[in-house]
């Protein structure tokens, strides 16, 4: 009787002893299931950051490009203005000169 109760006991014991494992097993099943769907997210959230982190470096690199651009067609601009005010300004001096000094001219015709 007391063996048959020992066994019992024991039987008992296994069995919670199973049920124990097979609910940790299917916890931590669980729990896996859930850091790998946290891990996926993760890895999303940096490619994510990567593929903003790309995009605002292309579009610097447009900015900057196009700011370029701009400055050499405004400095293009202001150095052709710049000779075409030296032009008339040589022109109107050559002008005065030939005015001042008409004996000059005379002189080296003959």
């Amino acid at each position: 009787m007391i063996i048959g109760m020992f066994l019992g006991m024991v039987m008992v014991l296994g069995i919670l002893g199973v049920i124990v494992v097979v609910r940790m097993y299917s916890s931590i099943k669980k729990l896996k299931g859930l850091v790998r769907t946290q891990q996926e997210i993760i890895n999303n959230i940096y490619l994510r950051i990567d593929e903003v982190d790309q995009m605002i470096n292309r579009r610097i690199d447009g900015e900057i490009k196009r700011t370029d651009e701009l400055s050499t067609d405004t400095n293009r601009y202001l150095n052709a203005k710049v000779d075409e005010i030296y032009r008339f300004v040589d022109s109107r001096l050559d002008k005065i000169t030939n005015k001042l000094n008409p004996v000059k001219k005379d002189l080296l015709q003959d």
